[in-house]
């Protein structure tokens, strides 16, 4: 009687997890659903059949088949248990870092260090002047002074100005006491001429965290009437493909957080063809911002993260002429720790040099995460600056990449979710990851392509529209550009290509041949 109900119990104990493991792996697309569906319907019938055997008829009692039952019942529930929780981890570290559509203004309250206030409530209580951006972060300062006001009963006076540049000389000349702005423009501050030690002498005396919708689907339009001007809008080049924008934040900041985009990669993917190409922009391209309140004024590409990661998108889709269906913000800080657990990752590098104690030699080098953040941003000790720092960038990429078409996305998957999840976001979804976990894991399908290029220009001293002041920008060489959309139509069209022809057909960087 005692064996009888404990087969009972694990029979359905069994059932119901198996029920329950086919429903996660469904939802996470890891799998194939053709498979689940087997695996799940084979488990059920393995259960069916453990049940008909056990099952006593005209008195002849089967207490060694019901043991044995309960022994293959056991080890059942403990497998597919263990499973489930991996599976139920995946899912729920994926959730934080899959669909995201908000990020975080951070709104930061400044005073010069001799100002005599040492808490915000003084600066309220003294009836500051509290100085902002026209037309910049208008929800979060409306947002953060409504909150202001609602604790300490007093209204606040907001002056706004111009530019960066003006709102810098009104503080340095005491027409404001206090700044309100984003933090994301404090390192704009050295880049102003005679202020470049500014921003030393400011403290923070409030910060407010404000969350802001990401309004990337206004970048998903296809301009119809566009379409003839600029072909790769064309929606059915895109059946089998898509364009990602990759993001990279260069601070030790959320990830979550407006800020300027030090990284500025497009990821074009032919999922048929299991192609990916890698397209660089550098940071400093001057190119025109076609949305509020900039409004089609020229200024650096860093600058387009400050008004949001959509306005990134936008300066870009206009560059190239380029639908751009997702993001990826990558906090390369952060991104240690996933190379870390990936066991480190293998980069090419096209010289060799040293940064501090680290040398790279010319060739494959594998790194650990640290080494790799280094050779990512490195471009003091580069001939060519910022030109070999994205070179660095999409090596690294690159090979991350590559280690996980390896086991090690399966066999290291818990802890890559739990460090992914401070230094990686993406408005793309739970499923469209699985499907591509699926994609680079099927061992029936020829391995992923990686082909990477870099658009270039000259530099330029000229008026950059974010900080209000003049600055080294890179004009583009149009011809680069134009290269790269080529690069890009073939891809969608399903076309081959080695690093190696891609390099040898490119035109000269700068345009000086």
């Amino acid at each position: 009687m005692v064996t009888k109900i404990i087969f009972s119990v694990l029979l359905v104990l069994n059932l119901g997890l198996t029920a329950f493991l086919g429903w996660s792996m469904l939802q996470t697309h890891l799998v194939p659903g053709a498979v689940t569906i087997i695996a799940v319907a084979a488990l059920a019938l393995l259960a069916l059949v453990l049940f008909l055997v056990q099952r006593e008829r005209k008195g002849k009692k089967k207490t060694g088949l019901r043991v044995a039952g309960i022994v293959i019942l056991l080890f059942l529930c403990l497998v597919e248990g263990a499973v489930g929780y991996y599976v139920q981890h995946y899912k729920s570290g994926m959730a934080k870092v899959t669909d995201v559509r908000t990020e975080v203004t951070q709104m930061e309250i400044y005073v010069k260090d001799d100002n005599p206030a040492q808490t915000i409530e003084y600066a309220v209580e003294s009836k500051y002047r509290f100085g902002t951006i026209a037309g910049v972060d208008e929800e979060a300062v409306a947002q953060t002074k409504e909150e202001l006001e609602d604790k300490y009963g007093r209204p606040i006076a907001i002056q706004s100005y111009g530019t960066l540049m003006d709102l810098i000389k009104a503080i340095s000349e005491n027409q404001v006491d206090a700044l309100l702005m984003s933090s994301a423009y404090l390192d704009l501050i050295e880049d102003l001429p005679d202020f470049e030690s500014f921003g030393e002498s400011l403290r923070v005396l409030h910060t407010s965290s404000v969350k802001t919708d990401i309004l990337q689907e206004s970048f998903l339009e296809t301009f119809p009437e566009e379409i003839e001007e600029k072909p790769m809008k064309d929606p059915d080049l895109w059946t089998d493909c898509f364009c990602a924008y990759i993001s990279g934040i260069d601070t030790y900041g959320p990830v979550s957080a407006r800020s300027r985009s030090d990284v500025n990669i497009l990821a074009i993917v032919n999922v048929k063809t299991k192609t990916v190409l890698l397209i660089s922009t550098p940071r400093d391209y001057y190119v025109p911002f076609n949305f509020a309140p900039v409004n089609g004024a020229l200024d650096k590409l860093t600058h387009a993260g400050i008004y949001g990661i959509e306005g990134s998108m936008r300066a870009l889709s206009d560059l190239y002429g380029l639908p751009i269906h997702y993001y990826v913000r990558v906090n390369f800080t952060g991104f240690i720790k996933v190379i870390d657990t990936l066991g480190g990752v293998d980069v090419e590098s096209d010289a060799a040099f040293s940064v501090g104690s680290t040398y790279f030699q010319k060739g494959m080098n594998h790194l650990n995460g640290r080494a790799a953040l280094r050779f990512a941003r490195d471009r003091h000790h580069q001939i060519d600056g910022d030109r070999a720092r994205s070179r660095h960038q999409m090596a690294v990429i690159k090979g991350v990449i590559n280690e996980l078409k390896s086991s090690k996305i399966i066999l290291n998957y818990v802890d890559l979710m739990q460090e992914m999840q401070d230094c990686f976001q993406t408005n793309a979804s739970l499923t469209m990851v699985g499907d591509l976990v699926q994609l680079t894991l099927d061992p029936s399908l020829d391995d992923w392509k990686v082909l990477t290029y870099n658009v270039d220009g000259n530099g330029k001293t000229d008026y950059a529209y974010s900080q209000g002041s003049y600055a080294y920008c890179m004009h583009p060489n149009m011809k680069t550009v134009e290269y790269a959309q080529s690069l890009v139509e073939v891809v969608l069209a399903g076309g081959s290509m080695t690093q190696e022809e891609l390099l040898k057909n490119a035109p000269s960087p700068r345009g000086d041949k």
